[in-house]
């Protein structure tokens, strides 16, 4: 809560856990700045912003919460526990394993993601599957669609859910059809890991393999 006489001891003292959009680890953050009581009783806002410091590596974070109750008789405005992170952090992902058109693409997909801009998201998500069906060549896309529906069927997606993701990344050829659906937040979040196992399994687990099977051959060689 946050009380007219600017002591706000309890939002000082209460410390969250979230993915670091700056360091991208696991960490806890601590409130460095809270709102003035007084300014806001004078414009009434709904939500509120607090700057938050990140406990590993001290850069700064943005939270906002919804005020839920203006106890102005007891000088005292209520904030919700729940809250919005504003910057959001990058998703992960062995990039070291691709190349060209389809790591460029996938790390605009993700940058998309991480923006919360789902549209553009699905746009660039469109664009790594082309570029992933014209890496593997003439039996690009065939390739493709099998894995897909393999991890629909590993993750156990809805087949609603499924034929909608399905619409957006595999029937749209180009990177702006207007007409296909717009992508919700709930399923931007089943899109972001289908597609990063797409092309985890098709581009970074066969160069692993790779390369496990090019170590094994050469510590054979050297033991003989």
């Amino acid at each position: 809560m946050i009380l007219s006489n600017s002591s706000s001891q309890d939002i000082f003292d209460k410390h969250f856990a979230l993915k670091c959009p700056h360091c991208n680890n696991a960490v806890s953050i601590s409130a460095i700045s809270v709102p003035n009581y007084n300014v806001l009783v004078r414009f009434r806002p709904k939500k509120v912003g607090i700057a938050y410091k990140c406990n590993g590596c001290d850069e700064p974070i943005f939270l906002k919460f919804e005020i839920i109750k203006w106890e102005l008789s007891i000088q005292r405005i209520s904030i919700s526990d729940s809250y919005e992170i504003i910057e959001s952090s990058m998703e992960d992902f062995e990039y070291e394993y691709l190349e060209g058109a389809v790591k460029n693409d996938l790390k605009e997909a993700l940058l998309c993601y991480s923006l919360k801009a789902y549209n553009a998201f699905a746009a660039m998500c469109r664009r790594t599957i082309q570029s992933s069906a014209t890496q593997l060549g003439t039996k690009g896309k065939d390739k493709v669609q099998k894995q897909l529906e393999d991890l629909k069927e590993m993750a156990d997606i809805d087949d609603e859910t499924f034929d909608v993701l399905k619409q957006i990344i595999i029937d749209g050829h180009d990177g702006a059809h207007p007409h296909l659906p717009t992508l919700s937040k709930a399923r931007a979040e089943i899109l972001l890991e289908l597609i990063k196992d797409v092309v985890y399994q098709l581009f970074v687990r066969k160069a692993k393999l790779a390369k496990a099977a090019e170590l094994r051959s050469k510590q054979i060689s050297e033991s003989k």
